[in-house]
């Protein structure tokens, strides 16, 4: 299991952080070997198993990894003291009963995650309101405004020095999109090479951060679609696991 960290979220001392690939767990077959999604055709168990292995890494019990029903939407939760147990993880079912594409959170042990195969994790923190947040954006949640919404949430709860990390994500030379999908966004995300229309959603997401108010941005580059150690719905054909990105609040 390889777990990349980055300079900026590592130097904050009361959080963890970690983008995982997909190495280190009990999957077979195209789930090969850690893979965290309910949603794939894996086995739940393995699944489960997983997720334990994570959070044996953080310290915490399962119950306290946290990740929604991702919908490549724009819904923000928000855990707080108050509905903190309604997010804690119990079972399948429970994982998949709440949609949602970004976490919030004050609470301390409790880490929170998202999944991806090509799309973007982004990992947040303001150190001095001591908040976090993560984020799944693909091409449809990064031109949805789930980063705007996320910020929306953050500032209203006073957060104004928000530190970002992307993690590792498709990259804009492998990235091939339909022309409908390219005139969606600016044209300065969009190249063209050898007859094929290429989106750079990574330096999109990185100057929504950026505009947003983000006061230091990093990023991985790695490209999951190249780099086998990574799940790619692309490269896998449709048929894949999600590898697990995430961040927590030390006790």
């Amino acid at each position: 299991m390889d777990v990349i960290k980055t300079n900026l979220l590592t130097k904050i001392n009361f959080i963890e952080h970690g983008f995982f690939d997909r190495n280190g767990g009990e999957s077979s077959g195209v789930f090969e070997s850690l893979n965290v999604g309910f949603k794939t055709e894996d086995d739940a168990q393995n699944v489960i198993r997983n997720r334990e292995i994570i959070a044996q890494n953080f310290n915490i019990p399962v119950s306290n990894l946290i990740i929604l029903n991702q919908m490549h939407g724009n819904f923000v939760h928000v855990i707080d003291s108050k509905n903190i147990d309604q997010y804690k993880f119990s079972s399948q079912e429970q994982s998949l009963s709440i949609e949602g594409d970004s976490i919030i959170t004050d609470q301390k042990n409790l880490l929170i995650g998202v999944t991806t195969a090509d799309c973007a994790p982004i990992l947040l923190c303001d150190p001095n309101a001591k908040i976090i947040a993560a984020i799944h954006a693909g091409w449809r949640g990064a031109t949805s405004e789930i980063i705007e919404n996320t910020f929306e949430k953050l500032k209203s709860m006073n957060c104004k020095y928000i530190l970002a990390s992307i993690g590792p994500c498709i990259q804009g030379r492998s990235f091939v999109v339909t022309n409908d999908l390219a005139e969606k966004v600016e044209k300065r995300y969009i190249s063209y090479f050898n007859g094929r229309t290429l989106f750079d959603m990574q330096f999109l997401i990185l100057e929504k951060l950026m505009k947003l108010g983000a006061k230091i941005v990093s990023k991985i580059n790695i490209d999951t679609f190249l780099n086998s150690n990574f799940f790619s719905c692309r490269r896998q054909n449709g048929q894949y696991g999600v590898q697990f990105s995430g961040i927590m609040i030390k006790e």
